[in-house]
């Protein structure tokens, strides 16, 4: 077997890092004879532009699409990516988390609390329960403290200020201060002190419609 007219095999494999391109010695010979030509830049533009027309014309051929199937196909955008990652919905959180940061009072809830549905709307930014309804659940007995701040955090109303049972309880605000007069509209915080180390704050927003 004559070995001299062997083809070598090259390798194919494609490794990691950037693409080293290599241009040949006729490359660039034909590079310096273009820039040579005694011809204006706007000319060899369009004599570029007429050769990237006609390569963009074949792969629609290609493709066999025509300008408005190829737009109406660009829109076919799927519903899933529209939605937020996961990292996206975290750093919301800690958004909203960050936003009612409140010095020196803790209003971190741990695990193994419950939780309604209406609050779990809230922290993903779902829902958002603004109403003067306040309500909250015992699983002990303690001391509760129900009472309503002005945006400047001054007490303007106290509901409830006693020792409850163990229980389900719901209040509502009529919009009124401790001295019965009907307050402005605008938005309002209740919250709700059970014991010395939970609170339960929501907003209040008073409209009079």
């Amino acid at each position: 077997m004559d070995t001299s007219k062997t083809k070598t095999i090259q390798d194919s494999i494609i490794l990691p890092g950037p693409l080293n391109y290599i241009y040949l010695p006729e490359q660039d010979s034909a590079y310096l004879r273009a820039k040579r030509l005694s011809i204006p830049p706007s000319a060899r533009l369009y004599a570029d532009m007429k050769l990237l027309e006609r390569e963009i014309m074949i792969q629609k051929k290609l493709f066999g699409l025509t300008d408005q199937e190829v737009a109406k196909r660009n829109l076919q955008i799927p519903q899933e990516f529209y939605l937020p990652s996961g990292q996206e919905v975290t750093m919301y959180q800690y958004g909203l988390m960050q936003s009612q940061y409140i010095p020196y009072v803790p209003i971190y809830k741990p695990f193994g609390i419950k939780v309604p549905f209406s609050t779990i709307g809230g922290l993903l930014g779902l829902i958002e329960d603004v109403s003067p309804w306040l309500e909250y659940e015992l699983d002990v007995e303690t001391d509760v403290r129900v009472a309503v701040y002005s945006e400047k955090a001054l007490l303007v109303a106290t509901i409830v200020n006693t020792t409850q049972p163990p229980g389900r309880y719901r209040y509502y605000w009529n919009g009124r201060d401790d001295n019965g007069k009907l307050l402005p509209r605008g938005d309002y915080i209740g919250e709700i002190r059970i014991g010395k180390t939970k609170y339960i704050r929501k907003k209040i927003r008073l409209d009079y419609r």
